[in-house]
């Protein structure tokens, strides 16, 4: 089964680090909430947290699962990346 990359682009991410950086980092949100902050569809944000996990830049904290598939997270900004 071939492999899919996608990538997103500097200005993606940088608008969902904005919106991370505004949130309250203790607490649950969903995806969907943050593609609305920053404006943007649900699967360019998912993509854009990845990649910014991926770079070191934002760390995914699991607060809330409801089963092995639904996760809440709560993401907050690494510093002195």
């Amino acid at each position: 089964m071939p492999i899919i990359a996608i990538t997103t682009t500097p200005d993606e991410q940088e608008k969902v680090l904005e919106v991370i950086r505004t949130i309250d980092s203790t607490k649950a949100i969903s995806v969907a909430r943050l593609a609305e902050m920053a404006n943007m569809n649900a699967s360019r944000v998912r993509y854009a947290i990845a990649d910014l996990v991926d770079q070191g830049r934002v760390v995914r904290v699991p607060v809330k699962a409801f089963n092995k598939n639904y996760i809440r997270y709560s993401y907050r900004e690494v510093l002195n990346v």
